[in-house]
């Protein structure tokens, strides 16, 4: 659901994250525009001109921070080299403030599921997804968990056509608007995009 320009300013979003619509306002520097909808090209923070009816979303200021055990952080899945490991890139804390770069995260399926049962790591999380977990070590590479009912995926991309995927409501499974391809994920209640109505 897209927000007010009261709501925007000032708000740290997700790639591909859906700001406004192309009517509403002038893209700026790190956003795109796809399909009528102008999204965040980069994880930063928006920032609205009312004058000249632009919108951007610029990086945000690094402090050298550090992920701690038991801290909530954000990450992106960018392998899957077994059926029970994913490598995660964590970029942000709790807040969405991001780290002095990226740390390396592992996570296993384990820590996803307390009876994973024969299911493959591909069932709950996929390359490209950005995931909330909390972390369970001290070192890199950080070992993560999923477990907590607000953690999982939070934002995901087609598997077909690469379009953002769509929680639907009273369903476990993610849809892309685009191509009609569903997904499963092990999904955040915190999930960014959500459909207006269930699929039947």
């Amino acid at each position: 659901m897209l927000r007010s320009v009261e709501e925007l300013a000032g708000r740290r979003v997700f790639p591909g994250e859906p700001l406004c619509t192309v009517e509403e306002f002038i893209p700026g520097e790190g956003v795109y525009v796809d399909d009528g909808y102008i999204r965040a090209a980069r994880f930063g923070q928006v920032e609205v001109d009312l004058v000249t009816r632009r919108i951007s979303v610029k990086p945000v200021s690094l402090k050298p921070r550090l992920p701690k055990r038991n801290s909530i952080v954000y990450g992106a899945v960018y392998a899957v080299p077994r059926d029970e490991l994913a490598l995660v890139k964590i970029f942000a804390d709790e807040r969405m403030v991001p780290y002095n770069g990226t740390f390396s995260g592992v996570l296993h399926i384990l820590q996803v599921a307390d009876t994973p049962g024969g299911k493959s790591m591909y069932d709950f999380v996929k390359p490209g997804d950005f995931i909330r977990a909390t972390v369970l070590s001290s070192a890199i590479p950080y070992m993560l968990s999923i477990k907590r009912s607000q953690d999982g995926v939070v934002l995901a991309y087609c598997s077909v056509c690469g379009s953002p995927l769509y929680r639907i409501p009273g369903s476990p499974r993610l849809a892309c608007l685009r191509c009609g391809n569903e997904e499963q994920r092990r999904v955040s209640p915190l999930y960014i995009l959500s459909t207006r109505r269930r699929r039947r």
